[in-house]
């Protein structure tokens, strides 16, 4: 399996960022809905997006937009209900009308709906039996849920059991992870074949909407499933068209001229300018993200291999300076590489401060030249020298790294920049050709802590990108592996971020708010949940005129 393959969504490059846990509409940031009018049925609602679908079966995606998609399309056992503030998400039951735990805790049997694929046929547990197989035998990114799932078993038409190799959290949430697909039609397709075939001609689902249409780089098209199991809670619209620019500045020119309707990933830059506007027909909506920008060193070449010369690294950042001049105050600094919001995160650390006089004495100490705060060379030896990477089509991170750079050239480091394709900078980072690069990390479901963090993770094993190892950390992980009930993993958390914290293998920059546009046609748009920020698709209506 390649690097590129075993390259998880969490760490992908996105170009598509709106992951939300706070309701929000044309009434105002993080309020519900108070749309007076009742929802009406039809139309055509235009998506803008900078990215393209890459792959039409989630087994084979690496990108995050594409799930969003995939998700309306292939429907789940169930789907979380993004309320995992105080403790792991609650799940509501989709394809799954209900589920049972074995006395011992081993095993769960999920009893099916009565439900049918688009094309007439029955969605039955042999459809659940397949995906799973196909979960465990193609390089899905996501593969690594399925780990401890030791059997799946389809007992009658409409009941299913997974067994799992012990008692652990996470049991459901590893179950219920990815969609179900028609065995009927996938099986058509040998797996070793999977990675070659054009899966945009495969258009059976089960979701409320289907694929119509998809033009490369252009267009793409869904169209309502007439056989979606749920007409009370069925979509609305007939039609959703994504047109697919890679201009940021170009979807928010269409949004403004009523050629858009709704756009997420909106800069931060641009949402300060709509909001500063008087009333008009856009309305903006933040909302709390799972989502990170962060600088990754190498944590395997020299001097990033020494902890106190990444430490050093990020007391010379101003990231305050960065959240106030670049992302407007839609974000926070980063403190610890989870979601502040997660029941899991710890709050008992604090932010590294911005001192360029301490990350001057740690680089004198390691034997670079630096320059002090009068501009004048300091100590011994030569300057620190390394370049920065990130992908291009993103202003923000252009504009980011260009005021990294001048903040190291105070202390004296010299920092280049260069920008590649988002795939040539995956590739890149998964061999591990790089000093540092800036990324980012939509959290979907479980934090992967083992799969970034674990030493054992580095590609093609994982997506340790940055080579971090610590042999305590790689024991408190294993110890997170084996802890039977939630409550048993806060401590072990708490100690995992500490240690990350204390390392600082990557820099983390900010975390980000999520900012969506839409025009005055979009009613009842909701962003709930921190998976699928699409999730209320089928419920959003559109006002005549």
């Amino acid at each position: 399996m390649s690097a590129l393959d075993r390259w998880v969504r969490t760490a992908a490059v996105l170009g598509f960022i709106a992951i939300g846990v706070a309701c929000s509409t044309a009434s105002g940031p993080g309020t519900p809905s108070t749309d007076a009018a009742p929802p009406t049925r039809g139309g055509t609602v235009v998506l803008g997006s900078i990215s393209d679908v890459d792959s039409w079966n989630e087994y084979l995606s690496h990108q995050s937009f594409s799930h969003y998609l995939l998700r309306r399309i292939w429907l789940r056992l169930a789907t979380e209900s993004g309320d995992g503030y105080e403790h792991p998400d609650r799940y509501t039951p989709v394809l799954a009308e209900s589920w049972e735990r074995s006395p011992d805790g081993r095993s769960i049997t999920f009893r099916l709906r009565e439900a049918s694929w688009s094309d007439g046929r029955p969605i039955e547990a042999e459809d659940v039996v397949f995906t799973w197989k196909a979960q465990t035998s193609v390089p899905w990114t996501d593969a690594a849920s399925k780990e401890r799932i030791s059997n799946v078993v389809a007992l009658d038409a409409r009941t299913v059991r997974f067994d799992f190799d012990g008692v652990y959290p996470y049991q459901l949430a590893d179950a219920v992870e990815g969609g179900i697909l028609p065995r009927h039609v996938y099986s058509r397709v040998p797996f070793e074949q999977w990675v070659s075939h054009d899966w945009s001609t495969e258009t059976v689902g089960s979701g409320p909407f289907l694929l119509e249409r998809h033009d490369p780089g252009h267009e793409i098209v869904l169209r309502r499933n007439p056989h979606y199991y749920d007409d009370a809670r069925g979509p609305l619209l007939d039609r959703v068209v994504v047109r697919i620019v890679p201009d940021v500045v170009n979807l928010l020119g269409q949004l403004k001229a009523g050629d858009v309707d709704l756009l997420l990933g909106v800069p931060p830059r641009d949402a300060q300018r709509f909001s500063s506007e008087p009333e008009g027909p856009i309305g903006l909506l933040t909302y709390a993200t799972p989502s990170f920008e962060y600088l990754g060193w190498n944590c395997a070449r020299p001097p990033f291999d020494d902890a106190e010369v990444r430490r050093a690294m990020t007391l010379a950042i101003d990231r305050r300076a960065l959240v106030e001049d670049l992302a407007y105050d839609y974000a926070e600094v980063g403190v610890v590489p989870v979601p502040s919001r997660w029941w899991g995160a710890s709050h008992e650390l604090e932010a590294w401060p911005y001192d360029p006089a301490e990350a001057r004495r740690i680089l004198r100490e390691r034997g670079f030249a630096t320059l002090g705060a009068d501009g004048k060379p300091e100590g011994g030896g030569s300057a620190l020298e390394l370049t920065m990477l990130t992908n291009v089509g993103n202003q923000l991170r252009q504009d980011t790294l260009v005021k990294v750079q001048e903040q190291l050239a105070r202390i004296g480091v010299r920092a280049h920049v260069r920008s590649l394709d988002g795939r040539a900078l995956r590739e890149q980072a998964a061999q591990g050709d790089f000093d540092v690069y800036l990324g980012g990390w939509t959290f979907v479901g479980k934090v992967p802590l083992e799969t970034l963090f674990g030493s054992r993770a580095v590609p093609p094993e994982g997506s340790n990108m940055v080579r971090y190892a610590s042999p305590a950390l790689d024991r408190d992980l294993e110890r997170l592996r084996q802890a039977g009930v939630w409550q048993d993993m806060k401590p072990l958390l708490d100690s995992i971020q500490r240690r990350i914290h204390e390392d600082q293998p990557y820099t983390l920059l900010y975390e980000r708010e999520g900012i969506a546009a839409h025009g005055p046609r979009v009613h009842g748009l909701r962003i709930d949940v921190p998976a699928d920020p699409l999730a209320g698709l089928e419920q959003l209506w559109l006002a005549a005129g």
